[in-house]
This record gives structure tokens, sequence and C-alpha cells, in this order.
């Protein structure tokens, strides 16, 4: 059994709090994300669960057993937590062979050498490199050296795979196809990864759940489709895809909710669902709203009024700014899309998540 626990896990370093109160429960076989600006803590957090820093509150369980507690004064060594860690630049000794650099920890642990071999070819094949087992680190390419740092990790057979950004090293393309790469060897083995990136597209394209922190805290905990459809707060909302914020003033109305925008010209209320549902007043709130849900239409048709400022050309999509009196908000459309440069519109929306 493979999950991994936190629980009300904190660290500081003197009176700067870089991890504030983690409760987390990373399920077996999961590939869970860290993700967040720099400085957000999620580097710490890994270190934590491989043992590498020690918390300053919390503990932490891997599968069944607690590895770390401070109230309990149990701290398990990173070398006795089974953990995989894969580093964000490689970490591979360029004196040794791609054999012997992914034998190592087996060398360590005293495995018998038939055994050592066989498990280093296994997982060498595993992970594309069979051939280049002679082969020394400045003989392989960036992606290929990244290969040699996740077999390692592997040829311990762990509970846990730890990666830090392992992939800000290599070029975009690269970068995309060890994304499916590592993601394939996790469905193939079955392991727990817990991973960690600043790179949004990343974890979205890999992850079962995502972690997003930000300033030491979480800010939310979901899958990627759930962080980019329904945000718990503006940072989410921002840090995930692009969207518009809009401010909008809201009235109880007939027996319903009605919005109008504050800063847009020939704005006119219109229907919208609100939380609360609770409103003896004028409220004031941000609307916010993703590109691909913004339509286009003729001015006496739309929410709002607004000029077309620029009209991008993107193949399949047509990536419109659109002015509204005092705020521009970013539009993706069909390529077919009529409306052009200087011309008057009217918008109305899909979809959209409004923000007290």
């Amino acid at each position: 059994m493979s999950r991994v626990v936190l629980k009300n896990l904190s660290k500081s370093f003197g009176e700067v709090n870089v991890v504030n109160d983690i409760d987390l429960e990373i399920m077996d076989h999961e590939f869970l994300s860290f993700l967040g600006p720099s400085g957000c803590g999620k580097t710490t957090t890994l270190r934590m669960i491989a043992g590498f820093d020690m918390p300053s509150a919390g503990e932490i369980f891997i599968g069944d057993r607690l590895v770390s507690s401070v109230e309990k004064k149990v701290f398990v060594p990173p070398e006795d937590r089974n953990v995989g860690m894969v580093f964000q630049n490689y970490a591979v000794w360029p004196h040794m062979d791609v054999f012997k650099n992914v034998a190592y920890p087996l060398k360590i642990a005293k495995v018998k050498a038939t055994e050592m071999r066989d498990r280093v070819m296994k997982v060498l094949s595993l992970v594309k490199l069979k051939g280049m087992e002679n082969r020394y680190p400045h003989q392989l390419s960036g992606g290929q050296q990244q290969r040699v740092a996740l077999a390692r990790a592997l040829v311990m057979e762990p509970d846990v795979m730890l990666l830090d950004e392992p992939l800000s090293n290599l070029d975009a393309k690269l970068r995309e196809e060890m994304r499916f790469e590592i993601k394939d060897i996790q469905r193939r083995i079955g392991v727990t990864i817990i991973y960690v990136t600043h790179d949004q597209a990343e974890a979205m394209a890999m992850s079962d759940r995502i972690l997003l922190l930000h300033e030491a805290s979480v800010q939310q905990l979901g899958t990627p489709r759930e962080l980019y459809e329904k945000p718990g707060n503006q940072f989410v909302a921002d840090f995930i895809g692009l969207i518009n914020f809009l401010t909008i003033e809201l009235t109880s109305e007939g027996g319903g909710i009605s919005a109008k925008f504050l800063e847009a010209n020939k704005s006119k209320p219109f229907r919208i669902e609100f939380g609360s549902k609770e409103l003896t007043e004028k409220k004031q709130c941000v609307l916010a709203v993703r590109p691909e849900n913004v339509k286009l239409v003729a001015p006496g048709e739309g929410y709002a009024t607004g000029k077309i400022k620029k009209k991008v050309y993107l193949g399949n999509i047509l990536d419109y700014r659109i002015e509204l009196g005092r705020e521009v908000i970013r539009v993706e459309a069909p390529s077919t899309t009529p409306f052009d440069v200087d011309q008057i519109v009217g918008i109305q929306f899909a979809d959209y998540v409004v923000f007290e």
C-alpha cells in the first residue's frame, strides 16, 4: 500500500512560515501534483515527505507507517522510507556509465550481482534505455539523462515516487514527450507519484488531482477539470488557464438575481446564478469568465456593448480583445466568426463563476 497522508503539516524557517497546516491524503497509485508559483512551499513539502527536511509541526504517513511526527518524536531517515526521488538537475554521476548509475542504490543495499543485473536491465527497458547501459552521461541527451534518473529511482521498487520539477531543464518538445513517458510508466507499474511543478499545463496533462499552493497555504485540491471549471477563489481562477475578471453589481429582482456591469458601455441587467441566493441590497462582485465562454453577438443582443480592438488568427480560433468601457476582455471564437477590428459587438456568456 503506497498512500501518503499529511496531517497538519507545517514548516517554518525562523519566523518565516513556508508550509502552513496541510491536511492531505494521496491515494494508492495516484498521480498528484503540487502546483504553484515559486516560493509557495511545494518543494519544501516534497522534501519533508522524502525525509530531507524535518517538519515544524504535523505528521506524515507512508502507507500505514508513521514516518514523521513532531509531537511523537518520530523521524524515519530518507533511506528507510522506501521512496524514490528524481531531482530537477538529474543528479547523475558523470564518471559512471548508465548501468552503474542505475545500479548504485542496489549496490549500497548489497543486492546480489545477478539480481542487480536483472533489475537494472528490466528498469532500463521500462524507460527505453535498453542498449545504452554502457554510455556515459556526456554521451546522452537531456531527455536520456532524465530517464537515467527515473530508472535509478525506480530500480529500488519504491512505494512512492517523488519528482521535483524533473522536466524544467528540457526543451519544450522533449518536455511534452517526457510528460507522456512518465505517465505511461506510472500506469504500467502502479506506483504512487507526487510531482512538483510550477507549469500548469504540465500539471493539467499528467495529474489525477492537483494541490494548488500559494503563500504557504492550500488554495484548492481537485481534478484538473475541477480547478479549471470550478475555481474556489480568484487566485485559482487566475493561475489556471486564461480568464477575464469583470466588475458587476448584483440586484435582487423579481424573485431572482440580476447583474449589471459597472465599467462597461450600454450594459443592461441580465439574470445570473448566485451562490448565496440571499441578497437584500445591491452587492458588488467579480464575474470570472474564460475566453472560450464569451460569445460575440449583434450589439442589441448582448449583456453589454464593446468595441473590437484586436483580432488575431490562430488557425482553429480567432483571438479577440474587446474594449468594454474601462475594461478589456479576451475572447476566443471560432475562426468563422464574422466580426472585425473596430466593430461594435455585444457579449454573452456560456459559463462563468462569481466571486464575492
